[in-house]
């Protein structure tokens, strides 16, 4: 046991080590060691450029969320557990979180939410992974069977769950499906019973790695080729300052009193030569630029953010070959989408049952759909007619037609064009009917 608890540890100081290393990365500290008197620096930040882009193609446009009628979830409670949902969102700005979270979680990656009821409703909130501590099922590493989260309360207050305690200093709260237990400055305080019967954290990675339940940054193959990337751009940076700057060479005579510069004369002695350093002879200049184009493809290519993401395909081609050279991010962004679905529909179900205790009514079976928008552009005109000829064959129906549109609510659309092409006693009907 005791040696568990050591590899534990150690792995906790390794993941922290590890945010630290990507955090200062990501906010321009890219140079691995104290720079030399008069040395020229240029940091090139690509590492947070990529991070943007990708989260700006993930969350750029707002997803869809459905609440589908099933045996336990007639039509009308779903659009009204649908409404409630979406009006959570609303109040936790959780759309625009959910940017902040995924540019957090591509840094250091992982990424973290909580959920709890409270008197103004639920509360949505990311939480910094470096607070969080997991134990999993050692026979299924994703299962999470307790979270210990710390934190720190500088000023008494009433807080959460802990409301009228007026309690401050060192928070260790841990919770499993049954309960949470709180720990101040070491000391036991409570031990209350989960009031949502679920851990109210989804904890998720940015990209999986292999057998581990934590996840991988983005920048973590982004680092040697940033790194190399501005020490090139540096070296070229110097070299160019000193070619406008030039070195007088001096043989065979005292440097003293010697200045460069437009109209200074020299006066050498006999058999003495004077020339100037021309560091841009023979090409060098070429040999450099060409190298940092390599490595400037090589951050691409790692990155699978190719230059026409940002607007720059550098000739006129085709929409379809735009769509060929975008499609490193579009893969990239699509293998994000898969983690972050069931991210959104853990989060979600915790939403729903918060909801229930705060006395909305029954949520269950918290169920819901995730409708991701395209993530390039389309030709819309285009798709309204395919759409038009794949109902009128029978093989979408106008609902899934409304769907693939980006209609927010397909079900209340329908009922619009429905009710609009009707008469007020066909109206009457087809509502008894569809009750």
């Amino acid at each position: 046991m005791a040696a568990t608890n050591v590899q534990m540890a150690d792995s906790r100081w390794e993941r922290l080590r590890r945010y630290r290393e990507y955090l200062d990365f990501y906010a321009g500290d890219q140079w691995e060691s104290p720079p030399r008197a008069g040395e020229k620096r240029l940091t090139f930040n690509y590492a947070r450029v990529f991070v943007h882009k990708a989260a700006s193609y993930l969350f750029g446009k707002p997803y869809n969320l459905q609440v589908p009628p099933s045996d336990e979830m007639p039509p009308e409670r779903a659009a009204e557990v649908e409404r409630l949902l979406k009006a959570t969102y609303e109040a936790n700005n959780l759309y625009a979180l959910d940017y902040d979270t995924a540019v957090d979680a591509a840094v250091i990656g992982d990424g973290a939410f909580r959920v709890l009821p409270t008197e103004e409703g639920v509360r949505v909130t990311s939480v910094d992974p470096q607070a969080l501590d997991v134990e999993t099922d050692p026979l299924d590493f994703r299962r999470v069977l307790a979270v210990t989260h710390s934190y720190t309360v500088e000023e008494p207050v009433d807080h959460g769950l802990w409301a009228g305690r007026r309690l401050s200093g060192e928070f260790v709260e841990r919770w499993t499906d049954s309960e949470v237990t709180l720990q101040v400055d070491g000391a036991h305080v409570a031990t209350l019973p989960n009031p949502l019967g679920r851990i109210p954290y989804v904890i998720f990675p940015n990209i999986r790695r292999p057998f581990s339940f934590w996840g991988e940054s983005d920048l973590v193959d982004l680092i040697g080729p940033a790194r190399e990337l501005n020490k090139r751009m540096s070296v070229l940076a110097w070299v160019l300052e000193v070619s406008g700057n030039p070195i007088a060479v001096l043989e065979n005579a005292e440097a003293d009193g010697i200045r460069v510069g437009p109209g200074q004369l020299w006066e050498l002695p006999a058999e003495s030569k004077a020339y100037l350093l021309d560091l841009l002879q023979g090409g060098g200049v070429k040999l450099h630029i060409e190298y940092v184009d390599l490595l400037y493809r090589a951050l691409h290519d790692i990155a699978e953010t190719p230059r026409t993401a940002f607007g720059d395909s550098g000739r006129v081609i085709s929409g379809a070959a735009l769509e060929v050279e975008m499609e490193p991010l579009v893969q990239k962004v699509s293998r994000k989408r898969q983690i972050w679905t069931g991210v959104i529909q853990a989060r979600n179900e915790l939403i729903l049952r918060s909801l229930e205790l705060l006395g909305a009514g029954p949520m269950a079976p918290y169920r819901t759909l995730v409708q991701w928008p395209s993530l390039l552009p389309e030709d819309r005109s285009q798709t309204v007619r395919d759409e038009v000829a794949l109902v009128e064959a029978g093989i979408h129906s106008r609902r899934r037609a409304m769907e693939v549109l980006g209609e927010d609510d397909p079900e209340a659309e329908y009922r619009r064009v429905v009710e609009e092409s009707l008469s007020p006693e066909d109206i009457s009907l087809m509502q008894l009917q569809y009750r």
